[in-house]
């Protein structure tokens, strides 16, 4: 008979979330039931996993809901006890137990479930011989237990659990994470403690069995529950090379603060020897950012000198100003090629020294900048490297003036220095530039025009010249753009879909009157690399030492298909050509044009994403004079932003001797196996440039990769490639950890488009 007592709450419902045991009585859903389920009831099951535990029958908590109980016989005395047999139901919405004997104490809050019992939830299931416990207190007690957790899909058994708000309690007991039937591995403890409210859980006198047999054994050890930080530490990384031999490190990771962490990881490597690896993230009001810093101490390949690396990087804003730091120190040329921290900081030729700040206004931006570079390519002069800005400032703005005309404004001092060993005899100082233009562009829905005239100064205030050289030369010279454009569009149908195509014709015309510059020094100008936008650019360098003389006519044509359901640009066509009236007598010593050319080779580009997940761009220059091909590139990809991803590539250059391909690719070969691969080619000298090939098998309870990785390296750096060779291995018990780390990094680095995140 039903027995309604209001808010007669079973704390333990509340506490849980679950897994299941070998039995399917701890509500593990395989596929084939979850589609026996309402549309509205069914739930995702991951492609490597067989089910989950998952009970929709109970359905959703409702907070203040009132506690139904009927049973074949209740009894209710004087004093407030209640007492109930056979085939008891204490239910509410979102929990149910069954049980064959109930007793409350009405008074006191106490109750007593005997001869078995079975608590389920939307989060968990519990399966005992008796439970006891307090409703006031919200806590419950079972013996002979096998439980399941939901939320991290988990399952295990105990002799003893204690169940209190949101903390579970395990007494020589198990956990993991494996589906119905699977022992990949299992903790067993004496005491096992589950928190979900800081998602950690932690152990005493653990022992971890794979597949039965223990491995090892830790008389504590803490671990997550969920994606939430826990200090303690993870799972050591490990990988094998020809040129260092068996590398390996054990991370220990500390949350020192909600908004602060550290990882630390001693670290050795056979023939070398020891060392430690850093790093700490913070976030604050001012932004967030890193510190790393690794020390390999006394390298037995290397002299027996101590080698570090550090670095810092912050990225932050401030009501209206952005400020970003990257500061980065390496001990030696050479360490990038012998040594991976696995601190994200990859081998350059010049290491940045950067700390900038940004203000956006409405009208106006501000930048202050310092920079500098650390340079660890041994080949390169004095002379080639790179100045240092200590400082920058810059104005820029584009306020209006009158009706459509507005101005634009650039401004920009900057100091320049060489370091104190630097024996080029390059000139050092201070220049100041100013580019100040009038612009107005008159815009409708089907076109725009827009002319603008610039006029460009520059002065200089130089040390360290030569008695015959200018110590403060200058430049003043004048240009004028006309940018124009219009605007076509016209519906149409391509399989079975509705599209709008538009058709895109644009002039660009582009005065630059002729000034010497020779006598000018080159602090940071160069010649842009042609592309399609490099077009319909007023000045034909980058930096501010050189202005580009030219007279010249670019048109352009684009072409896009824009899909009428999403809007999504479905393809997009460009083709485009400058053609000169005059040649170029402004250049620098490494000119990527000849200037003599009186039009520029033709450029087209081509982006079609031809399925939700696919894309295809190619790009082509072809030297119409010349009647050759100057340049072209082909990439295909695919990236289902969950387990696969695909990119083909092929690069040619001909001016530069480079004619290079690229495949790589992470794709399930099975509901439980990926294959991950990477092959770049070298097609003129016929070798492989980078070889990646490895296999990852993953499922419920176990994630494992396996990677042998081959390239050419400049050891030495005398510009002699040689192979190296290195195996990584990594391993991860779902739910638990895992170790080697570096493989994500590894692959991020090496395979476009894949994210960790996407696993």
């Amino acid at each position: 008979m039903p027995l309604p007592i209001p808010r007669l709450l079973i704390p333990a419902l509340l506490l849980a979330s679950g897994a299941s045991l070998a039995e399917n009585d701890l509500n593990w859903v395989d596929r084939e039931q979850m589609a026996t389920f309402p549309a509205v009831q069914q739930r995702e099951i991951p492609d490597w996993c067989a089910g989950i535990y998952y009970n929709p029958h109970v359905g959703m908590p409702v907070e203040g809901s009132d506690t139904v109980i009927t049973a074949d016989h209740s009894t209710l005395t004087q004093d407030g006890l209640i007492k109930l047999d056979g085939d008891v139901l204490i239910e509410q919405p979102g929990r149910r137990i069954t049980t064959d004997i109930a007793e409350l104490d009405q008074a006191t809050g106490k109750f007593e479930l005997e001869n078995g019992m079975r608590m389920e939830s939307d989060q968990a299931t519990f399966i005992a011989e008796n439970m006891s416990g307090q409703t006031r207190r919200k806590e419950g007690s079972l013996q002979g237990v096998r439980y399941s957790l939901f939320d991290t899909s988990a399952r295990g058994s105990a002799n003893y659990i204690f169940l209190k708000q949101n903390t579970t309690t395990i007494t020589h007991g198990t956990y993991t994470t494996c589906a119905p039937g699977s022992n990949g591995w299992v903790m067993q403890g004496d005491r096992i403690f589950l928190d979900r409210d800081k998602g950690w859980g932690e152990a005493n006198n653990v022992v971890l069995k794979v597949k039965s047999v223990p491995i090892f054994w830790l008389p504590w050890m803490t671990f997550p529950i969920d994606d939430r930080r826990k200090s303690g530490l993870l799972f050591p990384t490990l990988s094998v090379g020809d040129s260092s031999g068996l590398d390996i490190s054990q991370p220990i990771y500390l949350n020192l603060h909600p908004q602060l962490d550290a990882t630390i990881s001693p670290r050795y490597i056979d023939g070398r020897g020891s060392g430690l690896d850093s790093e700490m993230r913070y976030l604050s009001r001012w932004g967030e950012g890193s510190l790393s810093y690794g020390v390999l101490f006394n390298d037995r390949k290397f002299d027996n000198e101590n080698r570090q690396v550090g670095r810092w990087t912050h990225n932050g804003d401030i009501n209206r100003w952005s400020l970003e730091t990257d500061f980065t120190y390496v001990s030696d040329d050479f360490y990038f090629k012998d040594l991976d921290t696995g601190l994200e900081i990859s081998s350059q030729t010049h290491l940045p020294r950067l700390g900038e700040a940004r203000y956006y206004g409405r009208t106006w931006q501000v930048l202050g900048r310092l920079q500098s570079w650390q340079t660890i390519d041994p080949t390169l002069d004095d002379a080639d490297l790179p100045y240092r800005r200590l400082p920058q400032l810059q104005l820029t703005g584009d306020p209006t003036l009158v009706g459509p005309v507005k101005g634009l404004w650039l401004s920009d001092i900057t100091a320049f220095g060489r370091s104190d060993s630097d024996d080029s005899g390059k000139a050092t100082g201070l220049r100041g530039h100013m580019a100040p233009a009038l612009t107005m562009r008159l815009q409708n829905s089907w076109g725009y025009v827009e002319p603008r005239a610039r006029l460009y100064h520059t002065q200089y205030r130089l040390d360290s010249v030569d008695a015959n050289e200018e110590d403060n030369p200058d430049l003043t010279t004048w240009g004028a753009s006309l940018d124009s454009g219009l605007f076509f569009e016209r519906a149409g149908n391509w399989f079975g879909s509705s599209f709008t195509q538009t058709l895109e014709p644009r002039l660009f015309l582009n005065k630059v009157a002729y000034e010497n510059q020779s006598e000018l020094p080159n602090f940071d100008s160069g010649e842009l690399t042609f592309s399609y936008n490099s077009l319909f650019r007023e000045n034909r360098f980058i930096g501010y030492d050189r202005i580009g003389d030219e007279e010249k006519l670019a048109v352009g044509l684009t072409s896009r298909f824009l899909h009428d359901g999403t809007g999504r640009e479905q393809l997009r066509l460009r083709v485009a050509q400058g053609f000169y009236f005059e040649d170029r007598k402004v250049v620098t010593e490494r000119a990527v044009e000849d200037p003599t050319d009186d039009q520029t080779p033709v450029i087209g580009d081509a982006r079609w994403n031809f399925a939700q997940d696919w894309y295809l761009y190619s790009e082509g220059q072809w030297d119409i004079e010349e009647n050759k091909r100057e340049r072209s590139n082909f990439q295909i990809g695919y990236n289902d932003r969950e387990r696969r991803v695909v990119n083909v590539g092929y690069h040619d250059r001909p001016a530069d001797s480079i004619r290079e391909s690229e495949v790589s690719a992470i794709l399930p070969v099975h509901r439980h196996w990926r294959l991950i691969g990477r092959w770049m080619y070298d097609l003129d000298n016929q070798r492989s440039l980078e070889t990646m090939a490895g296999t990852e098998y993953r499922n419920c309870c176990w994630k494992l990769r396996l990677l042998s990785q081959r390239e050419l390296m400049d050891d030495n750096g005398d510009g002699n490639l040689e192979a190296d060779s290195t195996i990584w291995f990594q391993i991860q018990m779902i739910g638990l950890g895992g170790f080697g780390g570096q493989v994500d990094s590894l692959l991020e680095r090496s395979i476009p488009g894949y994210r960790r995140q996407y696993d």
